[in-house]
């Protein structure tokens, strides 16, 4: 099976929405405009223009660019988080993102509900929930707290619990946004190594970073983005010097 990323004249528009149109009395005001009159526009911001790019197996890609420039919103149209307002985004390969962690989790249920939960969200299968758990048990070293609700969590719990989730896949392809961290130096370098194991594993990576020296280790290509645009694309040392010699 042939594993690839594809985008063709991909673009991602955002509504905004003003203040009002929240409000009791503007529903009220538009219900009374349903037959007939049309209500006004709402403006747009358009967070990515005219996405095209192939990223192909074997393929280790960053992604750099100022903030604000859409390097998270890349990861998910090409992660299919967000589907393109126009254009097209084709993937083939199972996929795992390391973006928004914990995104999801529902404050009154358990750990391990929430564990189970993630794994169905991301279409994974749950059938070895034994496996699935312990594996999650061990690597967050959070033991019993599993069993409570996460509302009972403390922030840096909650990043394990999250990291343990994410990192408990096998994928073909992999997307992350920086490198996670939790405030706890050991489990910190913990989750990187498996980070990295995962990353070695994968045929496919796509990682957004500030940290040029990382990108450089970790990755061949580069994508450069600006103003929600590829302004590059190529081997990571030449797109590394364009977006220096940007910055200078």
């Amino acid at each position: 099976m042939s594993i690839f990323i594809k985008a063709k004249n991909a673009s991602l528009d955002f509504p905004l929405y003003e203040q009002s149109d929240f409000s009791f009395r503007n529903k009220i005001t538009s219900f009374g405009k349903l037959n007939g009159t049309k209500g006004k526009k709402n403006n747009i911001i358009r967070g990515l223009d005219s996405i095209n790019i192939e990223i192909k197996e074997g393929d280790k890609v960053a992604i750099i660019g100022a903030n604000g420039s859409g390097k998270t919103t890349l990861l998910k149209l090409l992660s299919k988080i967000y589907s393109p307002s126009s254009g097209e985004v084709n993937i083939n390969g199972k996929v795992c993102t390391m973006i928004d962690l914990g995104f999801g989790f529902l404050e009154d249920a358990s750990g391990i509900e929430n564990i189970l939960l993630s794994k169905v969200i991301r279409g994974e299968s749950i059938q070895n929930q034994g496996e699935i758990i312990e594996n999650a048990r061990n690597f967050s070293g959070l033991g019993e707290y599993l069993n409570f609700p996460i509302r009972t969590y403390s922030s840096g719990m909650k990043s394990r619990l999250a990291l343990a989730t994410a990192l408990d896949s096998n994928p073909d392809i992999l997307l992350i946004d920086e490198f996670f961290s939790t405030g706890d130096i050991e489990f910190a370098k913990k989750s990187k190594l498996k980070i990295m194991e995962i990353i070695d594993k994968s045929a496919i990576l796509l990682f957004a970073s500030h940290n040029l020296d990382v990108i450089e280790d970790i990755c061949d290509k580069a994508i450069y983005m600006k103003n929600g645009k590829i302004e590059n694309y190529g081997e990571v040392s030449e797109i590394k010097s364009i977006y220096i010699n940007d910055h200078l």
